[in-house]
């Protein structure tokens, strides 16, 4: 339909029933109303929720935001964040494929139904390898290149994925800040620098902006639901010093070391010792307190019916599980 041009109400029921079955609103709702020889129709939409990030997986000489306002500017009613599956899938293929042939390349664009039961719309180039070259982290703080070559070594292996950069900069920030001390940085958009074709591969270079944000320094640590020598003689062997960066990595082998397979946090294959570390960040001093409660594990025993003679407390072979005893 088009303004100004005539229609019926039999198309006016038709656009309602084609705008549900693009499936982009989590709700809407669509009248029209009638004014002598004109027509006007409204569609309400609710979106509070904000859709599934799309995702453009090896498109490697432009960038997602790019990419995004070119489909945009094609779809109108295309958003960044869509619902898995939504109407639009076959509209943005074909933009997709476009965009592709535009730069030389006629492989068809698929849209990916690994990612999608993993939360995301990935849409892919099919058959066109992007072999990462070397993995960079540039802005304040930045950990050493040697440290991020090494880091970053097996991704180095596999194909460019735009989409599993969702994972790549989370286990960064696990692995390459939180135990500096960074427990907050900001991840800028990243920059894919495609290099020479070759034997029909398209290799990048990647580079993610990464701002440290502020350090935060080791306070204390205290230790619940122990027994009070356990709990001493675990502060004792603490190495983490009050002023040093809150180091992550640290606590965790601290407590895989020195609690989950100490005698008593251990029991049996299915029965062990929980523990819940839990880092209180006081944002004036920029300084960490962290509580580790140990829930030790239950200790199963076993009893013997009555011998003659003996008080009468049961008459069967059993198990009776008691909290353990310290």
């Amino acid at each position: 339909m088009k303004l100004g041009e005539a229609t019926t109400e039999q198309n006016i029921l038709q656009a309602c029933y084609q705008f549900k079955q693009l499936k982009i609103f989590d709700s809407w709702h669509c009248r029209y109303h009638v004014a002598g020889r004109n027509l006007s129709m409204t569609i309400s939409v609710n979106d509070k929720w904000g859709g599934t990030p799309v995702v453009f997986d090896n498109f490697v000489w432009t960038t997602q935001k790019d990419l995004s306002a070119r489909v945009k500017h094609e779809l109108p009613l295309f958003m960044t964040g869509l619902p898995l599956h939504s109407g639009l899938v076959d509209d943005i293929i074909h933009v997709l494929e476009q965009v592709a042939a535009e730069h030389g390349i006629k492989s068809p664009v698929r849209y990916s139904e690994w990612w999608t039961n993993r939360g995301l719309n990935v849409f892919f180039i099919e058959g066109l390898p992007t072999p990462v070259t070397s993995l960079q982290i540039e802005g304040e703080n930045a950990p050493p290149p040697e440290e991020v070559q090494k880091w970053s070594e097996s991704y180095r292996k596999e194909d460019f994925s735009a989409a599993r950069l969702t994972w790549i900069i989370g286990f960064i920030k696990r692995d390459l800040y939180a135990p500096r001390g960074y427990l907050r940085p900001v991840v800028g958009e990243p920059t894919i620098q495609p290099l020479a074709e070759k034997d029909g591969k398209y290799p990048v270079r990647v580079i993610i902006p990464i701002s440290s944000g502020a350090l935060y320094t080791f306070d204390s640590v205290r230790f619940e639901g122990l027994a009070k020598e356990h709990s001493a003689s675990l502060l004792a062997k603490w190495k983490l010093q009050a002023g040093a960066p809150y180091n992550t990595a640290y606590v965790d082998s601290f407590i895989s070391d020195e609690i989950l397979r100490a005698p008593w946090g251990q029991h049996s294959k299915t029965e062990s010792a929980v523990v819940n570390p839990c880092a209180k960040i006081d944002e004036p001093s920029q300084k960490v307190s962290l509580t580790i409660t140990v829930e030790a594990p239950k200790k199963t025993y076993r009893y013997q019916p009555p011998m003659k003679g003996d008080y009468e407390c049961g008459t069967r072979m059993g198990t009776l599980t008691l909290p353990s005893v310290h």
